[in-house]
């Protein structure tokens, strides 16, 4: 997708590292996208994807020992795309 295309879309960032975090902030800023988050543990995601509108959302696979599953399902349910970014 170029720039133009992701511009204005809302991106659910879900990541508990905050340095890392920010970096996905300021690389999605750098194209245009407003950032929802980010979520660093799996009741937040869960709030924020029940409130906010998403357009798509970029998960890390662990928070805190804990796994995203249960966020990927949320935004599944919502035919919200996501993809897992982890190290």
């Amino acid at each position: 997708m170029s720039k133009r295309e992701l511009s204005n879309h809302k991106v659910l960032v879900v990541e508990d590292e905050m340095m890392i975090a920010m970096l996905i902030e300021d690389m999605l800023d750098e194209l245009g996208c407003k950032v929802v988050g980010p979520a660093t543990n799996v009741p937040r995601a869960l709030e924020l994807i029940g409130k906010e509108s998403i357009d798509v959302a970029v998960l890390d696979l662990n928070l805190d020992g804990k796994d995203t599953y249960a966020i990927a399902d949320a935004l599944q349910g919502k035919n919200v795309p996501f993809i897992f970014a982890t190290g």
